[in-house]
């Protein structure tokens, strides 16, 4: 099974370059364990492979990650449904996470 994990120093890095390009607005995205079971069991009985996020802003400028099944020929299945399942960090961050305290750098 392959993995696709990444290192704590990769992590920091990407983090930093979104943060030099997005500013601070938003740093992450907590996603409930039971709505990712919850999908996928929805997805594969509904004939889905993978799923595809987008990013989105609400009219209140909260930021949302939209999540959208994916066939295996790599089509959105809208038909399916489009679920709203994060919460933006801020508002529900891990204060303490060496990804949340990480200080842009220019470098």
């Amino acid at each position: 099974m392959a993995t696709n994990k990444i290192t704590l120093e990769t992590a920091q890095e990407w983090a930093n370059n979104w943060r030099q390009k997005q500013g601070d607005n938003v740093k992450a995205f907590l996603i409930p364990r039971q709505d990712i079971i919850d999908l996928y069991n929805n997805i594969i009985s509904d004939g889905g492979d993978d799923v595809r996020g987008y990013l989105g802003i609400k009219d209140d400028g909260e930021y949302k990650l939209m999540l959208v099944p994916v066939s295996d020929e790599g089509k959105d299945m809208i038909d399916l449904g489009i679920y709203d399942l994060s919460k933006p960090c801020p508002d529900f961050c891990d204060l303490s996470s060496p990804l949340y305290t990480l200080k842009p750098s220019n470098g």
